[in-house]
């Protein structure tokens, strides 16, 4: 779906969606500035969400979702976003479903991301596991697996001590929650 006239305003956008049920996968391609959706929005409530914002700034997408995977294709994202997805799922306070986050930006992603969250790291003379699951963002490959993540970087979900593994790359933002606990999850480093 192109969010260009008629859907670039929101409330046109919004409306087409809450008239609809949930959505498995959505992919957007927004080419306009749009005004934030509403936090209770049920794009948010998708399985899976892809959205290309090559040109601008996009809205927030990462904050209110609630599905299992989001890719986003963007001009530039704000840090800030970045650690308030990671110390929410941290915290146990939101992203209770999600599998992973892939954000890949035009622009450079800013440094000192893993430094804010917190994150842990397995021993650099240490194999790390690679994260993996059955892909949600698209139709084109219902059998195909998410972008491996191999990191030596992770953290810990406050709650039921569920790993998620962290990579941060010059234009790319990774994030894998395994359904492991530390321990469970330390144990199949090599």
């Amino acid at each position: 779906m192109y969010l260009d006239g008629y859907l670039a305003d929101v409330r046109n956008f919004e409306k087409f969606f809450s008239s609809s049920p949930v959505a498995k996968i959505i992919l957007l391609r927004v080419l306009k500035k749009m005004e934030p959706l509403n936090p209770e929005s049920k794009v948010y409530q998708a399985e899976g969400v892809n959205v290309h914002t090559p040109r601008i700034m996009g809205p927030d997408f990462l904050r209110h979702f609630q599905g299992k995977q989001i890719g986003l294709y963007c001009r530039i994202h704000e840090k800030s976003s970045f650690i308030d997805l990671v110390n929410r799922w941290k915290s146990g306070k939101a992203f209770q479903n999600l599998e992973g986050v892939y954000v890949q930006m035009i622009d450079d992603i800013p440094p000192g991301i893993l430094n804010e969250v917190g994150v842990k790291f397995i021993d650099a003379n240490r194999q790390p596991p690679t994260h993996s699951v059955r892909q949600r963002l698209g139709w084109c490959n219902k059998n195909g697996t998410t972008h491996p993540i191999t990191s030596h970087a992770y953290v810990v979900r406050e709650t039921d001590n569920r790993v998620a593994s962290v990579m941060v790359s010059i234009i790319t933002f990774l994030f894998g929650v395994w359904d492991k606990t530390e321990e469970e999850f330390l144990k199949m480093v090599e």
